[in-house]
């Protein structure tokens, strides 16, 4: 065979290829998609999966089936998609957890960067620091001056490595510490934290929301640089502590390889969903503001948290566990 002859053969051949990859991301989905989310039912990732996983089966025709896969703080959702075929048919509904127990657990079963692909945000989470209101501080300032004046004395609860991130960020920003107490489950920590055992809590908002109102706990601060809907008069913490980022971040992950053309689909067919005045509304109801992006935006957004983690290891702020 001729050279002129070969590189022929091979550019057709290339160009099939490309042909019938663009024809299967069009024609995608053919059959069910399963989302997977690494969390229980009930919780802001389940909810906002699954008003999405509604719109985008009345789009393609097809069911986008949400299924919990709990356990080992996200890791066993995530694992399981990182180990799926990258056909398109499974895919991520991920928080923040992806990042963070990339670097903090050495037993996640995947890493983040390498068996995972960025599909496109969905929106972004800021929390909100409440004290129980037996602690005399109204303010981030007076809870710094507090924590420094009574050494020992506080402490914060929290049932997930991405709340300690919140919160291990603040003490070493403040130059403070404030004890971690970890929790297994959240009813338990509400409980503790309603009566008083608990001194602190970096969290979403929508866990709160309730005693916020009632009373039972008091805001001092929002993580992100403006208020948001649900609280408008409680202030930003960036005004004190601006490199802080406490803000969690929902998103749509693919298995690694999954071929561009279908991450493609996928990322224009979520930007669609998440534009329809009906799940925008619920997924902002939810404590969610909506925010979407191209998969190299998502990618840098994980990238930026790995180092942030990363840093905060080797500052000895916080230690991996096995």
């Amino acid at each position: 065979m001729t050279r002129s002859r070969f590189l022929r053969l091979s550019l057709g051949a290339a160009l099939m290829a490309a042909v019938g990859s663009t024809a299967v991301a069009q024609s995608y989905p053919t059959k069910p998609v399963h989302g997977i989310v690494a969390f229980g039912t009930g919780g802001q990732t389940d909810a906002a999966a699954r008003v999405i996983a509604a719109k985008l089966s009345e789009k393609w025709n097809q069911p986008l089936v949400i299924e919990n896969r709990t356990g080992a703080s996200g890791n066993i959702g995530t694992e399981a998609v990182a180990k799926a075929a990258p056909d398109g048919y499974t895919i991520n509904f991920a928080t923040q957890t992806v990042t963070i127990n990339q670097v903090l657990m050495s037993s996640a079963g995947f890493h983040a960067m390498k068996d995972l692909a960025p599909v496109s945000l969905i929106g972004v989470s800021d929390f909100v620091l409440v004290v129980h209101p037996s602690l005399p501080v109204k303010t981030v300032e007076e809870l710094i001056a507090y924590a420094k004046a009574n050494p020992g004395k506080l402490n914060y609860g929290t049932t997930s490595l991405q709340g300690a991130f919140a919160m291990e960020q603040f003490n070493s920003l403040a130059g403070i510490k404030v004890e971690r107490i970890p929790y297994t489950a959240m009813s338990n920590l509400q409980a503790d934290l309603l009566a008083g055992r608990i001194n602190v809590y970096f969290t979403p908002p929508r866990p709160v929301l309730a005693h916020i109102q009632s009373g039972k706990l008091v805001p001092i601060a929002v993580s992100g640089a403006k208020p948001i809907p649900q609280l408008p008069n409680v202030k930003s913490v960036k005004a004190v502590l601006p490199r802080l980022e406490a803000s969690t971040w929902y998103a749509v992950l693919a298995p690694a390889r999954t071929p561009a053309d279908l991450i493609g689909k996928l990322n224009a067919d979520l930007k669609w969903a998440l534009a329809q005045p009906d799940v925008k509304d619920r997924i902002e109801k939810l404590g969610i503001e909506v925010r979407t992006s191209t998969p190299e935006e998502l990618r840098a957004v994980m990238r930026r948290d790995i180092e942030l983690i990363e840093d905060l290891v080797r500052r000895g702020v916080m230690k991996p566990t096995t």
